[in-house]
């Protein structure tokens, strides 16, 4: 298939980006008008969609498995339910169910059933819920990425006549020891794979190096940050400090738990200086964490400096790197863990979920600690065949890479020219060099190397434009696949701003640069002139009488 020819606007709203199968995570939703529907949950949309991101809702054949256990459970009328891998996700899935958050789809813990279940070979621990209370339900399945994978349900649903009920457990109290799932020979491969590209062309020296052990595989993303963010309240108690815009999900992690969230969306010099003054007056930080740069406007952190004060004030420093990825930078030099997105660039094809996280040897006084604490309380929930099509996946990893990082830098040059002129309707781009901190971000770029000669910003920009009504005219006429996901084979556009935040505090995120008349778009593998032609021809579009 040559990317370049797939044109998007050939393919149908709610299919996913070709080519088609079932175990796609991405969703074409083409139009400014589809994208406010989605994010106010218009069921006659949803029901449009073939394929969504399984990891918001249980979606294809993960929604066939949880619809199959339902069905063989002594159920009320109305109900459905969601599964887990480990027993831990019903308690603290309970915590956000019942949560005043929750608002008037709130449960009452009465509601919630809780049932065990053994099919092929795997203990799995299932919640039920009225069907109408799904979405406050669910938050470990959507927020903290708990649920299981599609090619899970699609290897468990041929086994479905010899489920074995083994009981209900009222409020959840009592079931019995979880099985999780078995490793196979590409997990190890998969830690061998992480911790080489860790530590190739790193930035700076590093007297230790990751070694498999270090590496730790989770079931997705978030999966990863909810399992650190739970080791790391075992180890210390206050607020997580978070600089900069996170991945939604991320922040409704860190902003419902215990100790709750302390957030310098700007992270700026001035942030990290009234952080410092917070310290000196005795405020407690269990750990700092930040995306470098960041979802979805590429800010970055002075990195070097908040290192300074976790050394001084004795804090963890954790950093997500999804959006440059390994391939382009090196932060051992300053954090305590990196935690990726595996579901991005890693695997670049739209098609397994997957998330790592890889503590740093080199952190003297934070190793032993976390390495204890996380080791001593995880068990495996990757599935070995995710495994296995993400390690296969990423043969071609450096390359794709290489062609995100031309095809970001050339939309994003190509962005900033039209945001110099005042007769434009593009305000400004936000990808280095042209978003805050992004100084910051040399000291980590790896060195240039023959397998990688160019080491750059990753796949990820913002085009800002001056008016909602600005970006919606750019969105409804540009020919690029439109909806969730970053890091794919093809390129996908999103509002995402209007999309995740339009009727959830808009203005307090507004405030730290996240604007709702922001385009975010993740390029692909397509030729740069055809990305170019594209944007400039929805460009010219707009400028023509209606």
């Amino acid at each position: 298939m040559l990317l370049s020819n797939v044109d998007p606007s050939a393919v149908e709203l709610g299919q996913p980006l070709p080519p088609h199968g079932p175990h796609a995570i991405t969703t074409h939703m083409p139009g400014w008008k589809t994208a406010e529907r989605f994010r106010d949950r218009d069921a006659s949309l949803l029901g449009q969609l073939k394929s969504i991101y399984p990891r918001f809702v249980p979606f294809g054949l993960s929604a066939t498995l949880c619809q199959t256990i339902a069905q063989k459970l002594p159920l009320p009328e109305d109900y459905k339910c969601v599964a887990f891998v480990s027993r831990d996700a019903w308690a603290s899935n309970r915590t956000h169910a019942l949560s005043e958050l929750r608002k008037e789809k709130r449960l009452d813990a009465s509601e919630l059933r809780y049932h065990v279940v053994d099919l092929a070979g795997v203990r799995l621990f299932v919640v039920a819920f009225p069907r109408l209370k799904a979405d406050a339900a669910i938050f470990q399945w959507h927020h903290g990425g708990l649920g299981f994978s599609t090619r899970v349900a699609e290897a468990f649903l041929p086994h479905a006549d010899s489920l074995v009920h083994v009981g209900e457990f009222p409020d959840g109290v009592g079931a019995p020891e979880p099985t999780f799932l078995s490793e196979g020979p590409s997990h190890r491969a998969l830690r061998g794979r992480i911790a080489s590209l860790v530590m190739r062309a790193c930035a700076s020296e590093h007297e230790k190096s990751v070694g498999e052990d270090d590496v730790f595989l989770f079931q997705t993303g978030m999966a990863g940050i909810t399992r650190l963010h739970e080791a790391i309240k075992r180890l210390r108690a206050g607020p997580t400090v978070v600089f900069g815009p996170v991945f939604h999900s991320t922040y409704h992690l860190f902003a419902e738990s215990e100790g709750g969230i302390r957030h310098y969306g700007r992270a700026g010099e001035s942030d990290i200086d009234d952080f410092e003054k917070f310290l000196s007056q005795g405020g407690s930080c269990a750990y700092v964490f930040t995306e470098f740069p960041s979802n979805p406007i590429l800010v970055s952190v002075d990195l070097m400096r908040l290192r300074q004060l976790a050394d001084k004030y004795d804090f963890f420093l954790i950093a997500d790197d999804t959006c440059a990825s390994f391939a382009n930078v090196d932060l051992l030099s300053a954090a305590d863990v990196v935690v990726t997105s595996l579901t991005k660039a890693f695997s670049g094809y739209a098609d397994v979920m997957a998330g790592s996280m890889v503590l740093n040897p080199n952190s003297e006084r934070a190793y032993p600690a976390l390495k204890q604490a996380v080791s001593s309380h995880y068990h495996n929930e990757l599935f070995d065949g995710d495994a296995a099509h993400l390690l296969s996946n990423n043969k071609d990893y450096l390359a794709r890479c290489a062609i995100h990082n031309r095809n970001a830098a050339a939309l994003a040059s190509y962005f900033h020219s039209h945001a110099l002129d005042p007769a434009s309707p593009v305000a400004r781009v936000w990808y280095p060099p042209y978003s805050p901190g992004s100084g910051h971000l040399g000291a980590f770029l790896r060195k240039p190397a023959a397998e990688y000669p160019a080491p750059g910003y990753g796949c990820l920009l913002s085009v800002e434009f001056e008016t909602v009504e600005r970006a919606a005219a750019f969105y409804d006429a540009v020919n690029l696949f439109q909806g969730p996901h970053l890091g794919a084979h093809l390129t996908i556009a999103m509002p995402y701003n209007f999309m995740v935040y339009g009727k959830d505090d808009p203005e307090l995120h507004a405030a730290y640069g996240l604007k709702p008349q922001q385009i975010r778009i993740s390029v692909g593998l397509e030729d740069e002139e055809v990305l170019l032609g594209r944007c400039a021809e929805a460009l010219k579009r707009m400028a023509e009488p209606a």
